[in-house]
C-alpha cells in the first residue's frame, strides 16, 4: 500500500500509477477518507492523481474531448448489522448502488452530476442491472453511460463502450423498438422505462437531449447482496 508521505501531509494531490479507474480508486480507497477524497486516472499514461481533505479535481466530462475525470470518494456506511447499505441516497440493486437524479439535463451534465456524487453514468451489463435500472428510472427516460464507439469518418460501428471503463458493453439485444436510430451525432444511449410514455427499453439519442440521470457508485460492487 502506498503511503502519504509526511513531509506531503498538507499537499493537495498526490501522484501514484495504476493500471486502471478501478485499481487507482482502489489506490484512493486504501487511504483514509481524509487522505484521499478523490481521484483523477489518465488511461493514455496510467497517471493516477489521489486528491486529500476538501481538495477537488476539475469535473471534467466527455465533452471536452478528454479522459481525465475527478471522481469524488464515497464511503458507503455499511455496518455489522447491514454491510450491504449504500450511502444516503443510493439504493442497492443486483449489488450496485444506484440513484436516479430527478432533473433533465443533457448528457454532459449527467456526468459532472455523477462524477459529484463520486458515481458515473449508469451502465446495466447484465439482465439483472438492466432491472435494476428500469426499477430505479422509476417510469422515467434515464440517461446511462453507454456511448457508441466512433468508426472512420464517423462510420456506424454498432460497437458501444462503458463510462465504467470495463469496455465494450452488448447492446444487440437491449434495444427498444425500431432502435437504433443511426445518426450524425446519435451516440449516446437512454432507458425508457414502462410508464414512461416512450417506447420502452434502450434507444439511441444525442447527448444534447434532456433526459434524467441515473447514477451507479463506481466502487462500491458487492455482487452478494441483493
Amino acid at each position: 500500500m502506498s503511503r502519504w508521505p509526511a513531509d506531503r501531509e498538507h499537499d493537495c494531490s498526490m501522484t501514484v500509477s495504476a493500471t486502471s479507474e478501478i485499481s487507482c480508486g482502489l489506490r484512493c480507497e486504501a487511504h483514509t477518507p481524509q487522505q484521499c477524497s478523490g481521484f483523477i486516472y489518465r488511461p493514455e499514461d496510467g497517471t493516477c492523481r489521489l486528491f486529500s481533505g476538501d481538495c477537488r479535481g476539475p469535473a471534467v466530462n466527455s465533452s471536452q474531448q478528454t479522459t481525465e475525470r475527478y471522481m469524488a470518494r464515497v464511503v458507503a456506511p455499511g455496518s455489522a448489522t447491514d454491510r450491504c447499505a449504500c450511502p444516503a441516497g443510493f439504493s442497492r440493486c443486483a449489488g450496485r448502488c444506484l440513484q436516479r437524479l430527478n432533473t433533465k439535463v443533457n448528457y454532459t451534465t449527467a456526468e459532472s452530476q455523477c462524477a459529484a456524487l463520486g458515481a458515473h453514468v449508469a451502465v446495466p451489463r447484465s439482465d439483472a442491472e438492466n432491472q435494476c435500472a428500469v426499477d430505479t428510472a422509476v417510469a422515467t427516460v434515464v440517461w446511462l453511460g453507454v456511448l457508441l464507439v466512433p468508426g472512420v469518418d464517423g462510420q456506424y460501428t454498432g460497437v458501444y463502450t462503458g463510462a465504467d471503463g470495463c469496455g465494450p458493453v452488448p447492446i444487440s439485444h437491449r434495444w427498444g423498438r425500431e432502435q437504433p436510430d443511426i445518426g450524425p451525432g446519435i451516440d449516446r444511449i437512454i432507458l425508457s422505462a414502462p410508464g414512461s410514455g416512450h417506447w420502452i427499453d434502450w434507444h439511441d439519442n444525442p447527448a444534447s437531449a434532456l433526459w434524467l440521470p441515473l447514477c451507479q457508485l463506481a466502487l462500491d460492487y458487492q455482487p452478494d447482496c441483493p
